[in-house]
């Protein structure tokens, strides 16, 4: 992973009126934390860290006062439209020691099986990986085109960058290509036997037949 430095500095004021100034000034609130140090608020330029997120960047160095230190883009806060950054949330890492995070999985290739009618399934977008801040790859690509109708990979199956190491079951379905599905003609309803040829009860006719008996006896 590339590795930029993003410079910034200490932010005074807080509260969502602060943070409303420094954005029409092109800045954008930010919190650094993390490794039982005290957490600290920043203002970062926001043109140059959306340009560097946006070209893959997640390990920077940043830059608060002449001092460098590495951290991790660890959260992010859109607006309402999701197209512009207000909140970044910076984890402090040491270069040394493994850290778990979360990376997007890349489908590469049209399975066999979708060319022969069959759907693509992926049960997962993403996977969580663990390695040295310095190793984390910007995506894990996953080559499909080989997939029959039938077929799944597995998180097992994926092979893993260099000191990467996959956490989660083996077993999880990743990509699978599933048989097309039939549709069903709708079965018509039959008419019940006992219904053919009878004729509709007329309420009321036991009863009137009644009384015209009981008038003929006594007649």
């Amino acid at each position: 992973m590339d590795r930029a430095t993003l410079t910034a500095t200490k932010r005074q004021e807080i509260g969502t009126h602060a943070a409303r100034r420094l954005r029409r000034q092109g800045l954008v609130p930010a919190v650094l934390y993390g490794r039982q140090r005290d957490t600290v608020h920043l203002n970062v330029p926001q043109k140059e860290f959306e340009r560097l997120f946006h070209e893959g960047a997640r390990l920077l160095d940043i830059e608060i006062g002449g001092t460098l230190e590495p951290v991790l883009i660890q959260d992010l806060q859109y607006d309402a439209l999701g197209d512009h950054i207000l909140h970044v949330d910076f984890a402090r890492v040491a270069m040394d020691e493994a850290i778990t995070v979360t990376v997007p999985l890349e489908l590469h290739g049209t399975p066999k099986g979708v060319n022969e009618g069959g759907t693509l399934d992926q049960g997962l977008m993403d996977v969580e990986v663990s390695c040295l801040p310095g190793d984390i790859p910007e995506r894990i690509r996953v080559e499909v085109a080989h997939l029959e109708i039938g077929d799944t990979i597995h998180l097992g199956d994926l092979e893993a960058p260099p000191g990467v190491e996959f956490v989660g079951e083996d077993e999880t379905p990743v990509v699978s290509v599933h048989a097309p599905q039939e549709l069903e003609e709708p079965e018509e309803a039959a008419e019940p036997e006992e219904m053919l040829g009878t004729e509709p009860e007329v309420i009321g006719r036991e009863a009137e037949d009644s009384e015209g008996r009981e008038a003929d006896e006594k007649g």
